[in-house]
């Protein structure tokens, strides 16, 4: 499954630049701009929500503080629909506790306004690379939770058990049927997902953190 991604799945970012400082927006669209870099200009988190859907790699340098919806209320949101986004924040007005809470929520990094320029463009490649890279993950991630939801409730139980480490015998006994029933789950579960080997299965499940829900109405 995991073991032959195509590399060339996901387009390259598009940077945004959302702030609501026109002139700071025309600064950074000329700087990036000096180095091939032609960001999306929205001056409010409602415009960049229109503009944005999660369909695709984001570069987001993110003002912390804007009228209506905060910076840090729009990474929120966006936590929502795209985690696999890469955010810059910028700030006038940033102190330690602000920059610490916006990297513990996903942030890639805290810019002080004034910024340095030459530390903005390296910040934005180096998010440009993290966004693409995340977003093949969510991708990959998507993939498997959808196999993973074709399963049978039965079957999901028997792969949770195989996640936690137990080999065939002790599922069998701790759901009460024979080692044979077990294997056939496995083969099952095995075809259903297009998986390579079990063991691909439950490292991609681990690797991506893809949920294996588990009721026994099945």
């Amino acid at each position: 499954m995991a073991d032959h991604t195509d590399e060339d799945t996901a387009p390259p970012a598009t940077v945004y630049v959302v702030d609501d400082d026109p002139e700071l927006c025309e600064s950074v669209d000329w700087l990036l701009g000096s180095i091939g870099i032609k960001p999306e200009i929205c001056h409010s988190a409602d415009e960049f929500l229109t503009a944005y859907d999660g369909s695709h790699p984001a570069c987001i340098v993110l003002d912390v503080r804007m009228p209506q919806m905060s910076g840090t209320r729009l990474q929120e949101r966006i936590n929502e629909f795209a985690p696999h986004v890469a955010i810059i924040f910028v700030s006038a007005h940033g102190d330690i506790r602000m920059s610490v809470s916006t990297l513990q929520a996903g942030a890639l990094d805290f810019l002080e306004k004034p910024y340095d320029p030459q530390r903005l463009l390296d910040t934005v490649q180096a998010g440009m690379e993290k966004a693409t890279e995340r977003f093949r993950a969510y991708q990959l991630k998507q993939t498997i939770q959808a196999k993973v939801s074709l399963l049978t409730p039965r079957e999901r139980e028997i792969l949770a058990l195989v996640v936690e480490g137990l080999p065939s015998q002790n599922i069998a006994r701790k759901l009460g049927m024979s080692v044979k029933t077990v294997d056939v789950h496995r083969a099952r579960i095995k075809s259903k997902t297009d998986a390579d080997s079990i063991s691909t299965l439950v490292r991609d499940v681990l690797r991506f953190d893809v949920e294996v829900p588990t009721d026994t109405a099945g």
